[in-house]
Order: C-alpha cells, then structure tokens, then sequence
C-alpha cells in the first residue's frame, strides 16, 4: 500500500513540476481538425485490408505528412508491401522522466468490407455530413492520423521538451500482428524509443445509461487475450441415405452442444473491480454498492446476474467461447469423414491457458474429438499496467477538463491489441481514443459504415495535444 501511494505521489508531483509558464498559443482546432480529416480521408483511400495488407503506400503517406512537418521518419518493410511507420520528434533538453520514449502507436491494416452494404464506398474516405466515412476511420487510421497532427502541432509550437516522442503506424494487427509490432521489437528496438510508455488504442469515451448518462472515460490498461481453436471429429464416412453410428458430424455436433451449455466461471480481475469502484458512486445506493463491492465472491454472486444481461460486462467477468466457423461434408447426400469448427477464445487477463484448455476438454468429454491451437503458441498471462502511471494521470486530468461530467477509470477490454507485446515486456500500456463515441458510432467499427465525426477528431487532437504538453514539458 505504501508503494503505490508512493508511486501516485511521484507521478503526481512529476505532472505538476513544470512551472506555471507563459502557455503557448492555442493552435486553431477548426483548422486542425480539418486537416486530421484530409489526412484520415486520404490515409483511408489506401485499401489496406488485411490479408493481405499492403500497407507501406499508407506508411509512405504518412511519412512524408510528417516529413513536410519537420518530424521526421522511416518506413520498415517486414515483408514486401508490410511496411510499418516510425517518426520520432526528440527532445530538445534533458530532463525528462526516466529513461525512453513516449511512443504514439496505431495500426495501418484494416478488416475486410463488403462495399454492396456501405451508403459510401469503404475505401472512399468520404466527408459527408460532418463525418469521415471508410474502413479504419475508428480501427485505427483514426488514431494514427490523431498522433500525426497533435504531434505536428507541438512541434510547430516550439516549446522545450524533455523527452522524445515518437510515432509508430505498424502493419499487421488485424489477424495477430506477426508482421507488425512483433517484428518492430526484434528488429528496431531501440528505433521505437525505446519507450518507457505506450499510448495506444483499446479504450474511449460513452455516455453509460447505468450512470445516469453521464460519460464513462475508458482507459485500458489490460486486456483478454486471443486463444483461436479449431475442434476436429473423424468418423466413418458413405452414403447419406444410411446413417453412420458416431460419424464426425455427429461427434462434432455433441462437443459444441455441450460447450454451448457450459458456463466458465465468473471472476472479478483487480481492473475490473477497479473499474466499477469508481463508476459505483453515480450508480445509485443499491447497485452502486454493489458494483463497488464486486471483488467480494457473495456480492459477485448477488449481482452476476445483472452483469451477464450485457454482452459486454459479461466478457469482462468470464473467459468465453464464440463458435465461429463450421466445415464438413462436400455434398447432401454423402456423409463426411471429416467435420471442424472454429473457436474464438478469450482469456481473462490472469487465466492460465493451460489450464483452459485441460477445463475444456473435460467439457467435450470425448477424446475423439481434437482441440488444435491454431495461434501456434499459447498466450502467456500478463501483468495489468499501472493506473498510477504518469501517461494516466494526465489523461485523467486533461480529460477532467475536457469532458467534466465524465468519470474517467482503468478499462479490461474484451479485445486484443499490440499493447499485449509491450506489456510483456514491462512496458506498461495504455489504450485509449479520446473522442466520444455513441454506440452507433462505436458499433460500425469492424461493421457497416464506419465513420468518425470531424467534430470528435477536433476534441481528439486537443486532448491529444494537451497530454503530450503535459508528458514532455
């Protein structure tokens, strides 16, 4: 208990330690927030849907954005047309916090759209109605065009820093990233800052119904992590018109059944209890309690149940099992030697994914039945990043400024990102877009019609702005 109070002690008198100093000129935010549209528009237009992602012509034109703006930067291919992006602007005195870099870091590849359902096409980057329309306006040529101009401005403003900052927009996280921030750390370490601290996507601002309306500031600090599996049943096969006792079919049918029946247990991580302790008090008496007493097994109990109604609270307290992908059979009336499905795993930060797997396959109860990994290696079990870390602090309380009706907390998200690799390797990481989002908004990415607001881009490079004045004065 003393470390930590010790720890948010530091970092609070590090925060507060530049001297109340003529501010420099407010840059235009209209402007700004025009020119973070033009940049996301074109940075859109490059169709980097990954597989297979050729993304170096999009690290290219972000290279020379930030090369016109005195930052300059370099583009490593991991592969031919896997090029990932880093700029760094260094420090002009000595001084700053510790040894390395703050690194902004964003992703250039995209999921797939189909542009038969899109109002627009998704590699357009349309500017309608006040919006950026396009595959990676939210994941995450959003954030990376944020970074390039909030990074632009502090170096246009010409103030002391104290610490470098530097810029990555890597390839290859949208299908495990292999070609991307994995390779950058074995490659060009030290090219990367090396970095003390991460800023990253993975969290964001929302109006929370539970709270009353009030906006919920999202920060990840952990994340579940990606365990995809593929079942595998054999059988004898011939003619549909004569069933087959135990075909794979059959086997494969039954292992899914009793996977889609079972229930993992539920468990509150420390940043999920944190999480709901600080959003408790604007969630009424009762509940409000509750969610801030959710770390005690016989309140967890009590409350379960409300927190399973969710999609998204109840991936925050189990580790869970989507199906999907279904193979078997090359024609109706002939039985299938062969039948697979596909899993998409998430593990709690914490869970052991041996032992899943071992928890799983007494669920199947069947050892006919195969679970093969299909990730290769097994996802280690990472330690959470501090919510005591300067880069927190200061969005805290930049966003206490900007957002005052918001209550900001430590987020678990339910999806992987590149900040795992940091966090493996002690670098604590943060996730974050600072933009407020509706759910509509939030539900088009990796769906239909993703579109970011010029107005939210506005408010994300002046938070942007404000925080790394803050990191590096």
């Amino acid at each position: 208990m003393r470390r930590r109070a010790a720890g948010v002690l530091a970092a609070a008198l590090w925060l507060a330690a530049a001297p109340p100093e003529a501010r420099a000129a407010e840059p235009d935010w209209p402007r700004a927030a025009a020119d973070t549209a033009a940049l996301l528009s074109e940075l859109i237009r490059h169709d980097t849907t990954n597989p297979p992602g050729n993304e170096t012509p999009a690290a290219r034109h972000l290279e020379r954005f930030l090369e016109a703006r005195g930052i300059p930067g370099r583009v490593y291919e991991s592969a031919p047309g896997r090029g990932s992006l880093v700029a760094r602007l260094a420090a002009t005195e000595p001084g700053g916090l510790g040894e390395g870099a703050l690194l902004l870091l964003s992703h250039l590849d995209v999921v797939a759209a189909d542009p038969d359902s899109w109002t627009f096409p998704p590699f357009s980057g349309a500017i309608r109605d006040g919006h950026v329309y396009g595959r990676g306006a939210l994941d995450d040529k959003g954030q990376a065009a944020v970074f390039a101009v909030a990074l632009s401005l502090l170096e246009r403003s010409g103030e002391p820093r104290r610490r470098d900052v530097v810029l990555c927009a890597a390839a290859d996280e949208e299908v495990g990233g292999g070609l991307g921030v994995p390779w950058l750390m074995e490659h060009h370490w030290e090219e990367l800052g090396p970095p003390a601290v991460v800023w990253n996507e993975g969290g964001g601002s929302a109006r929370v119904p539970l709270l009353g309306g009030r906006v919920l500031n999202g920060i990840a600090t952990t994340e579940k992590r990606a365990l995809w599996l593929r079942l595998v049943a054999e059988g004898e096969g011939g003619h549909g018109s004569q069933p087959v006792r135990d075909s794979a079919g059959d086997r494969l049918v039954r292992a899914l059944r009793r996977i889609v029946d079972h229930e993992t247990r539920r468990r509150i991580t420390p940043t999920v209890a944190e999480t709901f302790a600080r959003v408790a008090p604007n969630m009424g008496l009762v509940r409000g309690w509750l969610m801030g007493q959710l770390d005690r097994p016989f309140v967890l109990a009590l409350a379960g149940g409300q927190l399973e109604g969710s999609r998204i609270t109840n991936a925050m307290i189990r580790d869970t099992i989507a199906v999907t992908g279904l193979r078997a059979g090359l024609q109706q009336n002939l039985i299938p030697r062969r039948a697979e499905a596909l899993l998409d795993v998430r593990l709690l930060p914490d869970t052991d994914a041996l032992d899943f797997l071992a928890e799983l396959a007494g669920v199947i109860d069947d050892p006919s039945v195969r679970i093969e990994n299909t990730m290769g290696q097994l996802p280690p079990v990472v330690a959470a990043s501090p919510w005591e870390n300067p880069l927190f602090l200061a969005l805290e309380e930049v966003l206490a400024e900007e957002i005052p009706e918001g209550v900001t907390a430590p987020l678990q998200t339910t999806g992987a990102t590149d900040s795992l690799y940091f966090r493996q390797r002690g670098v604590p990481a943060y996730g974050y877009f600072p933009a407020l989002l509706s759910d509509e908004l939030n539900a088009s990415i990796h769906g239909l019609d993703e579109r970011v607001p010029v107005a939210e881009l506005e408010r994300a490079v002046r938070v942007t702005w404000q925080v790394l004045r803050r990191l590096t004065r």
